[in-house]
C-alpha cells in the first residue's frame, strides 16, 4: 500500500475516510494552498478556488492532481500533461445540485414577482451536464426551452444529425428568462468571458430575468448592475461573481437572489466528486478501491428527507414553491449572503469564503420523498419530473 503525502482543500468532504488508507493527509483552505504547502506532496486535491499550474507546482513533487469540480478553468491542463502529472476531475458530479438551485430560484422569483412560470420561455445557455438537466426540469414545469450550445450544435452538424440548438441572438431576442451553464473560456471559437455583456443585456426582452450559476465573469457584472438599476433586467439571480471572494456590494444588494458560489454544494454532489477523484487515484496507482461512499450518504435521522405535500388548495406556483423549499430553502442562503453588506470591505472576502467553508449540509431534491397520495394527480408530474422528488 502506498504511503502518500496528500494535500487537500478543506471543503472537500470525506477526504479522510476515502484517502486515509493511502497515506498522510493535510487539509488547507483552498485559497491558502500555495507552493510551500505542496512542496513535498504526492497528491493534490482542490476545488475551483485554487489555481493549479507552474507557479503552484513548479517546485513540488506532486504526481496526481484531482479537482472535485465540474469546471477546470482553474487548472493548466497542458502544463500537467507536459510534466507527466496525472489529472482527474468530477464532470457532472454536482449537476443535479445546480439544477436544484435553478429550479428553486425560479419558483421563488415566480412567487415574488407574481408571475406564472408555465408558458414562459427560458433560454438555456450551455446544455452540457448541468444545462441539460435544468432544461428537462424547466420543461416539465411548463416552460418553453430554447437551448443554446454552439459546440454541441457543430458536433451534431458534423455528424449529419438534426438538432434543436438555437443561436445566442435567438435566446436573447425571444426569452423571458436566461440561465447560463457554460465553462469560463477566453479564447477558442466560443469564448465565454463576458458572454453576457452590455450589448447582450440590451438585446434582452425588457424585464427579462437572468440567472448565472456558471462562472462570475461569464456575465459583465458592472453592465448587469446598470441593467438592473435601469429596469431593463427585471430580476437577477447570481451564485457566481466577478472578483470572488469580494463581489461588488452594490450588485449583491441589487439582485433578487445572491449566494456565495454554492449552487453545486449539495452534499450528494460533493461526495460524488470525492468518489470520482478517489476512484481515479486508485486507478492511477493500480490498486483496488476500499472506500464505499454509501456509508456517508444515509441520513443520520430516519425521515429527515421526507417532505409533506402542501395544502392542495394553494395555487400551483405557491404549492410548488412551498414543496421545493422543504428540500432546499434558498432564502436562507440568500439571507446569509446579504450579511456581507454589514461587514467592512476588508472583511467581506473572508466572510464570503467562510460561508463556503461552513456551508450546511443540503441534500439533492431527488433524495427527498413526498407521499404520492397527498399530491393532486395533476401535479404529480411536476413533483417527479420538475422537482425530481421520489414517492414514498
Amino acid at each position: 500500500m502506498p504511503d502518500l503525502h496528500i494535500v487537500a482543500d478543506a471543503n472537500i468532504p470525506c477526504v479522510d475516510a476515502a484517502f486515509g488508507h493511502l497515506g498522510t493527509i493535510e487539509r488547507f483552505q483552498g485559497r491558502d494552498i500555495g507552493p510551500a504547502t505542496v512542496a513535498t506532496a504526492d497528491v493534490l486535491l482542490v476545488r475551483s478556488v485554487t489555481p493549479v499550474g507552474p507557479s503552484l507546482l513548479g517546485d513540488s513533487s506532486v504526481r496526481f492532481v484531482g479537482s472535485a469540480t465540474i469546471g477546470v478553468d482553474h487548472v493548466d491542463r497542458p502544463y500537467l500533461e507536459e510534466q507527466g502529472i496525472a489529472f482527474a476531475h468530477a464532470p457532472a458530479s454536482n449537476a443535479d445540485s445546480v439544477a436544484d438551485y435553478v429550479t428553486a430560484a425560479l419558483l421563488r422569483l415566480a412567487r415574488q414577482h407574481e408571475v406564472r412560470l408555465e408558458g414562459q420561455t427560458v433560454g438555456v445557455v450551455g446544455c452540457g451536464n448541468v444545462g441539460s438537466r435544468a432544461a428537462r426540469r424547466l420543461s416539465a414545469l411548463g416552460l418553453s426551452v430554447l437551448p443554446n450550445d454552439p459546440p454541441l450544435a457543430r458536433a451534431a452538424e458534423a455528424d449529419g444529425r438534426s438538432h434543436g440548438y438555437v443561436s445566442l441572438d435567438a435566446v436573447l431576442d425571444e426569452s423571458d428568462i436566461v440561465t447560463t451553464h457554460v465553462p469560463l473560456t477566453t479564447d477558442g471559437p466560443d469564448p465565454t468571458h463576458h458572454l453576457i455583456d452590455e450589448a447582450a443585456l440590451d438585446q434582452l426582452q425588457p424585464g427579462a430575468w437572468l440567472l448565472n450559476t456558471a462562472r462570475g465573469p461569464v456575465v459583465d457584472n458592472a453592465a448587469l448592475l446598470q441593467a438592473i438599476e435601469s429596469g431593463s433586467v427585471g430580476a437577477a439571480v447570481l451564485d457566481v461573481w466577478e472578483n470572488e471572494p469580494t463581489p461588488d456590494p452594490a450588485l449583491v444588494e441589487a439582485v433578487d437572489v445572491a449566494t456565495p458560489h454554492i449552487a453545486g454544494y449539495a452534499y450528494d454532489g460533493k461526495v460524488r466528486g470525492t468518489t470520482m477523484l478517489y476512484t481515479a487515484l486508485c486507478e492511477h496507482l493500480d490498486i483496488h478501491p476500499e472506500w464505499d461512499p454509501a456509508t456517508v450518504l444515509e441520513p443520520e435521522e430516519p425521515g429527515t428527507l421526507r417532505c409533506q405535500a402542501p395544502d392542495a388548495r394553494l395555487p400551483r406556483p405557491d404549492w410548488l414553491h412551498h414543496l421545493a423549499r422543504q428540500a432546499y430553502d434558498l432564502r436562507a442562503d440568500d439571507e446569509r449572503m446579504r450579511q456581507i453588506l454589514d461587514r467592512p470591505p476588508s472583511e467581506q472576502g473572508t466572510y464570503f469564503s467562510h460561508l463556503r467553508a461552513t456551508y450546511p449540509i443540503r441534500r439533492e431534491m431527488q433524495k427527498h420523498t413526498v407521499p404520492k397520495a397527498a399530491v393532486p394527480e395533476d401535479r404529480r408530474a411536476l413533483v417527479e419530473e420538475g422537482l425530481t422528488m421520489q414517492w414514498r
